[in-house]
């Protein structure tokens, strides 16, 4: 079975989702150079613009070969990139995560970025749960992930490297949406 490609654009009524570009390079290390931003993050914080430069061609490069969709958010009423939300998609299940500059918190972006992603991945027969993970003190983002329907799973012990927490292996909750799968 072919994996599902989702859709290269999403809007919503502040956002426009789309792909990720080498010209984001700039707004990427905005939020991935912040010491805030990537404090609880997998990745470590970026130091050069030739990180995010490198960050903007490894998204293209995993649409191209469908590893990852990784789209830039972009305010509709600035034009401006803010942030990402990427997706892996291996049916019958779909992960995601995303980041976003600071100056863009507590606005709500977050949730409407992400309920597009979702909406879609839930929508396709073959996917039946889509799950993300957070660090258990990442308070915010457990909110976000609530608000989009997600629920706690579980907290899973020595789960992923958070190198601005010096953890090699630290903590997750995991939080999933699922749907039920259709008697056949």
């Amino acid at each position: 079975m072919t994996k599902p490609q989702p859709p290269q654009h999403l809007d919503t009524q502040r956002l426009t989702l789309r792909p990720i570009t080498p010209a984001d390079a700039e707004a990427i290390f905005e939020y991935s150079s912040s010491n805030n931003v990537t404090r609880f993050m997998n990745f470590k914080r970026h130091t050069a613009l030739e990180e995010a430069s490198a960050f903007a061609e490894r998204c293209a490069r995993c649409w191209k070969d469908g590893s990852a969709y990784a789209w830039g958010v972009i305010s509709k009423e600035t034009g401006e990139c803010f942030g990402v939300v990427e997706m892996r998609v291996n049916p019958p299940q779909a992960d995601f995560g995303y980041v976003f500059c600071e100056r863009f918190w507590g606005h709500g972006f977050a949730s409407e970025a992400i309920t597009p992603v979702l909406d879609w991945a839930l929508g396709r027969p073959e996917i039946y749960r889509i799950w993300a993970t957070c660090h258990p003190e990442n308070l915010a983002s457990q909110r976000v992930l609530t608000k989009v329907g997600l629920i706690l799973e579980s907290r899973l012990e020595n789960w992923e490297a958070r190198p601005q927490l010096g953890e090699v292996a630290g903590p997750s909750l995991m939080m999933a949406r699922t749907k039920p799968v259709a008697d056949n």
